[in-house]
């Protein structure tokens, strides 16, 4: 959690440490300038928090007080940053071995864990958060817990690994937790013709997209029509040169397929397509730019299954079950935020990392034996060039395929 902390960008304002234990944490924040508010519901911790900052001559512009998560505490105003090292033992394990306090110390609880709680005490104390508040909270993840960084982005909270170790049997990571858009909401239509074009006035600073509950004249790749009815997801994302423009089109196009497709539970097929499970076509990604303008993301998913003019479509019904379009659209929308908006907090991610998350995303569907065929030559897909193009292999030669034409997908 130190090392997250001081890995931030900024390292001003108000931060909230919930379980302060023996202090290290927040003697990490206040070191690096934080004015800081801790808090632990073991009275023990509380003196040793505040012992150890005097040791140091930390505690200026350091609270700490007795409290905890439906135990009195209160977010304050103006927080900017929340962490929280999670109690991960599990209760059957602990139970009727620890007193009172360790147990509110160390053991999660269950349904949701306490990161649950801190995610509901968010939701209702909202006001008191800065629009561009983090949150870092430890989860244990392997063996899983209670509290799983998972349901945050159920919730519509962006959520990026940003430390993790392995100590023994168990993994532990930090993940980085946000609103999408720290405060921007999104542009929704109740109709239009596309909100590619629509995208185009909402230009400018911050995390700017826009969402249709019903799109008239949606488009694919080289124009071609793509059909959506009412309910499904039409929606478009206006990225900022600074953020997107050292990226390829192509590997924008692939890194958000995996995204997408991993935030709904399917499969995404190179290079763009959204798919399930059973080889049908539920949605798709399309970039688009213009000079130095902002580039465009369209992401259009189909909520039911159809067929309609030849067309055997599937729809997020069969991966993610029964969900509204605009509760799918903020899932998609927390997804394509953890690696594409720039909070000011994160680093932003490399091309390499992207290019792993494409890799990663297209792999689903290649480890189950599907090749390819291009130009009668058979060819077996083995990675993702710089540019977001197909590495393929065949039995004299290898290439990097750019373009769909000639191509055949063989599952």
């Amino acid at each position: 959690m130190c090392k997250a902390v001081a890995a931030l960008r900024r390292s001003d304002g108000l931060a909230l440490e919930i379980g302060c234990g023996s202090g290290a944490v927040t003697l990490a924040l206040a070191s690096l300038g934080w004015d800081v508010l801790a808090c632990d519901v073991n009275p023990f911790a509380v003196a040793a928090t505040k012992g150890n900052l005097e040791e140091h001559r930390l505690q200026e512009n350091v609270e700490v007080v007795e409290a905890g998560i439906n135990d009195g505490l209160e977010i304050p105003d103006n927080t900017s940053l929340i962490v929280w090292n999670l109690p991960y033992l599990e209760p059957e394990v602990t139970m009727g071995k620890l007193g009172a306090i360790e147990e509110a110390s160390f053991t999660d609880i269950e349904e949701g864990g306490w990161s649950e709680l801190l995610m509901e005490l968010l939701t209702r104390d909202n006001g008191a958060m800065n629009d561009d508040c983090l949150v870092l909270l430890l989860f244990r993840t392997d063996p899983k817990s209670p509290s799983s960084p998972f349901s945050w982005k159920r919730s519509g909270w962006s959520a990026r690994s940003v430390a993790s170790m392995r100590l023994g049997r168990e993994r532990l990571q930090v993940f980085a937790l946000w609103k999408p858009g720290q405060g921007i909401e999104p542009m929704e239509l109740e109709r239009c013709d596309s909100t590619m074009d629509e995208a185009v006035s909402i230009g400018g600073d911050g995390w700017q997209r826009v969402f249709a509950h019903e799109q008239a004249r949606g488009r694919g790749r080289r124009g071609s029509e793509w059909k959506s009815r009412r309910g499904d997801v039409s929606a478009t994302w206006s990225l900022s040169p600074e953020v997107a423009g050292n990226l390829s089109p192509g590997l924008l196009q692939t890194s958000i397929g995996a995204i997408v497709s991993d935030a709904l539970g399917a499969e995404v097929k190179w290079p763009n397509d959204i798919m399930s499970d059973d080889f049908r076509k539920m949605g798709g990604i399309l970039v688009e730019s213009s000079g130095s303008e902002n580039i465009r993301v369209g992401v259009g998913v189909n909520g039911c299954d159809f067929e309609e003019e030849g067309i055997n479509a599937a729809g997020w019904s069969n991966t993610i079950g029964e969900m509204s379009g605009v509760e799918v659209f903020r899932r998609i929308d927390a997804s394509i935020s953890t690696h594409f908006e720039d909070t000011g907090w994160l680093p932003m991610p490399t091309a390499d990392e992207l290019l792993d998350i494409s890799w990663r995303g297209i792999s689903r569907q290649l480890s189950r034996g599907v090749s390819i065929n291009l130009e009668g030559i058979n060819l077996r897909p083995v990675g993702i060039s710089a540019s977001g193009g197909l590495e393929a292999l065949g039995h004299e030669s290898s290439r990097i395929v750019d373009d769909l034409d000639g191509l055949e997908w063989l599952f």
